[in-house]
């Protein structure tokens, strides 16, 4: 009896060995087979096998202590395969999860209009990008942003939305604001409309710097930087865009093309760096590009603009963009 013990636990430590061994997708598939065998287990004849060596009633003890071995010969490849599936599936999940994301993208030339899952209203400007992992629940509202978005959003105290973007993060619970992060800009800026938010920014450091704004407030900050700045004003320039209000408070003309680039999709060009500092204020509200580039020669007549419509380039198929020249009007030197 004793050797035959020895002989099983030779074999259970040289199992144990070999699955130490094999892969996890073999591990699974002999435990799937263990699964399987099961079914061909007679049950009724290992229990009459186990009758007949505990006849004698003082041997009841061994009894229960044998069909305790039985049901869990039989009980632990199903356990094995059941938790193997378990732990499989779940990761599958988590791979699934890491990657479902939805996203939404304004093109250069466009301003789009998004509502998200909970009722958030967002306007994206042009180039733009908004994304956030799905399900998007009450539980976990964050997205994450490139370019300038104005939200209003659903309120829920007992769920923040949060706004990443570049080393920030915007935290509210019902509110409507504006936040600027293009990749290519130096700054992130914040500018709140109605309620409050907590403006957080992060250093190279990983040092913290949070701000609670108040209606009215527009913050700054350089990227890689946790130094909120204040910036004073009308916050009406920053927020009015999404109504397709294009307002100019003493805007310097570098930033002008910018907007026109953006807002139009043409490119501009500046010739002369010292035109880049002229500045302008004035609201184009739903303007076509032609009667803005008019009303901004009228409002300063040392520029004179040109406008140059796209041609099609027939070997690629596809329109080259529209050049707006702003150069020094000569009729004046």
């Amino acid at each position: 009896m004793k050797k035959e013990s020895l002989h099983k636990n030779e074999q259970l430590s040289q199992y144990l060995a070999f699955n130490r061994e094999i892969s996890e997708e073999e591990k699974e598939m002999q435990a799937a087979v263990f699964a399987g065998m099961t079914e061909d287990i007679d049950v009724d004849f290992a229990f009459k096998k186990v009758m007949i060596r505990t006849r004698k009633k003082d041997k009841v003890k061994q009894l229960v202590q044998q069909l305790t071995k039985v049901a869990a010969i039989l009980a632990i490849p199903l356990l094995i395969y059941s938790a193997w599936s378990i732990q499989k599936q779940l990761s599958k999940t988590e791979v699934k999860q890491e990657f479902a994301e939805q996203q939404f993208n304004s093109p250069v030339g466009m301003r789009s209009h998004v509502i998200l899952p909970d009722g958030t209203k967002v306007w994206l400007n042009a180039e733009s990008l908004l994304r956030y992992e799905v399900p998007f629940v009450q539980q976990n509202r964050k997205v994450y942003l490139e370019g300038e978005a104005f939200l209003d959003v659903a309120s829920n105290t007992k769920s923040p939305f949060i706004v990443n973007a570049a080393n920030t993060s915007i935290e509210v619970t019902g509110t409507r604001f504006n936040v600027k992060a293009y990749p290519e800009e130096e700054v992130v800026a914040v500018a709140l409309q109605e309620g409050s938010v907590k403006f957080s920014a992060v250093d190279q450091a990983n040092q913290s710097n949070t701000v609670e704004m108040k209606p009215g407030d527009h913050y700054e900050v350089e990227k890689n930087s946790k130094n909120l700045k204040a910036i004073p004003g009308n916050i009406d320039a920053q927020i009015s865009w999404h109504k397709n209000i294009l307002v100019l408070d003493d805007t310097p003309l570098e930033e002008v093309a910018t907007l026109l680039e953006r807002w139009y999709g043409v490119k501009v060009i500046i010739t002369n760096d010292e035109l880049k500092k002229y500045k302008f204020s004035t609201t184009f509200e739903n303007e076509p590009l032609n009667r803005v580039l008019e009303l901004l020669q009228l409002s300063s007549p040392a520029i004179k603009i040109i406008y140059k419509p796209g041609k099609m380039n027939k070997a690629e198929g596809e329109k080259n963009y529209s050049t707006v020249i702003i150069s020094k009007n000569k009729e004046l030197m």
